[in-house]
C-alpha cells in the first residue's frame, strides 16, 4: 500500500475507487479525476534502487506516444518511495480474458483485433521502441471492440544498432534467443510475441507450452508447434513467419504490414492540438484554472495537475473513447463482448 503522505499528494485531483491489478511492480488502480470526472488508470511503482532507471524510461517513452491503439498518458506524480502513472482507463477486459470465455476466433473475428495490435507495433518500432511484453493480457478491448496495447515497463528505446542482454518478459512469449540467453534484437523479439498472440486467437492454445526457460527452449528447438487444417494458408504463412527461429529470417514489422491477409491498414495520423486549443483553455478557465499557468504549464511541459487536466480534456475532447460499433468482429464477437461486460 502507498503511505499516508504519498495518498495525500495523489488525493488533491484523483480520488481512488477500485483495484483493478497487481504484479511485482506494484498495483494498478481505477480512479476518478475529479476536475474532469473522468476514469482513469494509475499503476503505483514502488521505488527501489535498481528500479529507477526503467520507471524514468516507461514514463518518457509513453510521454512521446500518441496513437489509437496504445494506452494513452496523461500524467505522472513523483514521490519519496512511490510513482503513480496516470494513462487512460479502457473499460472493458484483455484480450486474454476474453479469449477464455469465448475460446478461439475465426480468422475474420480475429483480423481486425490483430491489425490493430499490429498498427500499435508498427508505430512504437518506426520509433526504434521494443515493448519486449506483448501478450493477451496487454491488450485491452472495450466493450465496442476498440484495441489497446498498454504496459510499457519493459519497454525500450533503442539506439541503431543496439543489441539487449535482459531477459524479461512472459514465458509463454519469449523469443528463443532470450530463453537461449543470446544478445538479442529487442524489436525481433516483438515479432515473436505477436506470432504468439495470433496463433492463441486462431487455435485457443499457445504453440509451446513449458514451465521454464530452459524447458521452453528444448521445445522450440526440437518440435513444431500444431498446425490446423482449419486455418487458411496466408494465416498459417503469417504464423510460420513470426514463429521463425533465426532472427535473420524471422518477419519484420514493415513486412508484416504488407501482408494481404491483414487487409488494408488504417493510416496512422499525428493529431495536433491546434485546432481544438482556443476550447480547452477557455473550459479550463470556467473550471477555475489560471489562464497564466496553463499556458506556462503547457510552454513548459510541466508535470502538474494543469497539464494533467489539459491531457485528460483533449483526449477526451478528441472522441478516442467515443462508443463506435466495432464492425469488424462480426456477430460472434459482439455478442460475446457485451455478454461478458
Amino acid at each position: 500500500m502507498a503511505r499516508a503522505l504519498d495518498e495525500d499528494i495523489l488525493d488533491k485531483d484523483f480520488k481512488i475507487l477500485t483495484p483493478l491489478g497487481a504484479g511485482s511492480f506494484g498495483e494498478v488502480k481505477l480512479a476518478c479525476h475529479i476536475p474532469t470526472k473522468t476514469q482513469v488508470a494509475v499503476k503505483i511503482l514502488r521505488k527501489k534502487s535498481n528500479s529507477l532507471g526503467k520507471m524514468n524510461s516507461e514514463v518518457k517513452i509513453l510521454q512521446t506516444l500518441e496513437h489509437r491503439n496504445i494506452i494513452h498518458f496523461f500524467h505522472v506524480i513523483d514521490t519519496q518511495s512511490r510513482t503513480y502513472i496516470i494513462t487512460e482507463y479502457v473499460a472493458g477486459k484483455n484480450l486474454h480474458m476474453f479469449l477464455s470465455e469465448v475460446g478461439c476466433l475465426k480468422e475474420q473475428e480475429a483480423r481486425p483485433i490483430f491489425q490493430h495490435v499490429v498498427s500499435a507495433v508498427h508505430f512504437l518500432h518506426q520509433r526504434r521502441i521494443a515493448h519486449r511484453d506483448i501478450k493477451l493480457k496487454n491488450i485491452l478491448i472495450d466493450g465496442y471492440g476498440n484495441v489497446k496495447l498498454c504496459d510499457f515497463g519493459l519497454s525500450i528505446h533503442l539506439a541503431k544498432g543496439q543489441i539487449l542482454k535482459t531477459v524479461c518478459g512472459s514465458l509463454q512469449y519469449m523469443a528463443p534467443e532470450i530463453l537461449a540467453r543470446k544478445p538479442y534484437d529487442g524489436l525481433a523479439v516483438d515479432m515473436w510475441s505477436l506470432g504468439v498472440v495470433l496463433y492463441v486467437m486462431v487455435t485457443g492454445q499457445y504453440p509451446y507450452t513449458e514451465k521454464t526457460l530452459d524447458g521452453m527452449l528444448r521445445l522450440i528447438t526440437k518440435m513444431k508447434y500444431p498446425i490446423f487444417d482449419y486455418l487458411s494458408k496466408p494465416c498459417h504463412i503469417i504464423i510460420a513467419k513470426l514463429l521463425t527461429v533465426p532472427t535473420n529470417r524471422r518477419i519484420t514489422i514493415f513486412q508484416l504490414v504488407k501482408r494481404p491477409w491483414l487487409g488494408p491498414m488504417k493510416k496512422h495520423t499525428t493529431p495536433t492540438a491546434k485546432d481544438i486549443l482556443p476550447q480547452l483553455v477557455e473550459t479550463m478557465c470556467t473550471m477555475g484554472y489560471n489562464l497564466e499557468d496553463i499556458f506556462s504549464s503547457l510552454r513548459y511541459r510541466q508535470p502538474n495537475n494543469v497539464t494533467a487536466t489539459f491531457n485528460i480534456l483533449k483526449h477526451k475532447w478528441r472522441g478516442e473513447r467515443v462508443n463506435q460499433p466495432f464492425q469488424q468482429l462480426e456477430k460472434l464477437g459482439r455478442d460475446n463482448l457485451k455478454k461478458s461486460m
